[in-house]
């Protein structure tokens, strides 16, 4: 499975051995191709979703033309890939929302994306529905189409939670009528190996956002938020080791004028290897 930024558009196509999601996110820095896995598998569609299944993975990519509000859209998607994935165990979901901090009848696009999203997991798993959500990515995409990705596996999960921060699941009525649906991460520990995805982190504590205004101090933010989860997945204290673990890491930044203070911040803290 790829996805690749710096599209003109937001689509998915599959060949005969990969899937492939196209987004229309501009490329600031770096490479512009996530490549999970090169595994062959067998690739097919199903419940809108073009699936590569491999005898320890099935992964998912999907896109959507949008209607507002993004409830309905969210729920629907959802709802496909639980059933899809009833007999797996998802660890990671990416998902790139559209125009998501615009309003429609009131209601941000983002906050009625959670709430289909919500509704979606406990409809399918009930009211408990918190013990199945694993590592999730919400990202605002400037096209009118929403695009997911899902990785799904066999073996055995953990989802863990950052100590410093409140679990998105319980995050307050203030920040919309049904909470994000995500874990802060999920690892998977397969034959002596163990494989970490962390999710979409932010320069939060608690519940509340850290260093308004201030790049360099939600940077440092977001890095603690980073080593705290990734210690809890079972890695070393910090980042995992470069000298032990291959890491790959994926930097969205709302504001391109930012990006030479990213810049140094990046050289700063990750090292000439990471991807």
């Amino acid at each position: 499975m790829n996805i690749y930024f710096g599209q003109d558009r937001t689509f998915c196509f599959s060949t005969i051995d990969e899937i492939n999601l196209y987004l229309k996110i501009p490329i600031l820095e770096g490479y512009s191709i996530i490549h999970y896995s090169s595994e062959l598998g067998k690739n097919y569609t199903e419940q809108d979703f073009n699936l590569l299944q491999t005898n320890s993975q099935l992964m998912g990519v999907s896109t959507v033309p949008i209607t507002y509000p993004l409830e309905d859209i969210a729920y629907k998607t959802y709802l496909s890939l639980l059933e899809l994935t009833q007999d797996w165990n998802l660890c990671r979901i990416g998902n790139y929302v559209p125009y998501i901090n615009d309003e429609s009848k009131g209601l941000e696009n983002y906050k009625s994306f959670c709430k289909g999203r919500s509704l979606a997991f406990e409809s399918f798993y009930g009211t408990n529905f918190c013990v199945k959500l694993p590592a999730a990515t919400g990202i605002g995409i400037a096209d009118d189409t929403y695009a997911i990705y899902f990785i799904a596996v066999k073996e055995n999960i953990s989802n863990v939670e950052n100590p410093e921060q409140v679990s998105a699941y319980k995050y307050p009525p203030q920040y919309g009528p049904r909470s994000p649906s995500f874990a802060r991460g999920t690892v998977i520990k397969s034959n002596g190996k163990r494989i970490g995805y962390l999710s979409g982190t932010a320069s939060i504590k608690g519940h509340k956002s850290v260093g308004k205004g201030n790049i360099e101090k939600q940077f440092e933010v977001t890095l603690d938020n980073m080593k705290l989860v990734f210690e809890r997945m079972g890695f070393n204290p910090g980042l995992p080791d470069p000298m032990l673990y291959d890491r790959s890491f994926t930097i969205y930044i709302r504001h391109p004028s930012d990006l030479p203070v990213v810049q140094q911040m990046v050289k700063k803290n990750f090292a000439a290897a990471d991807r």
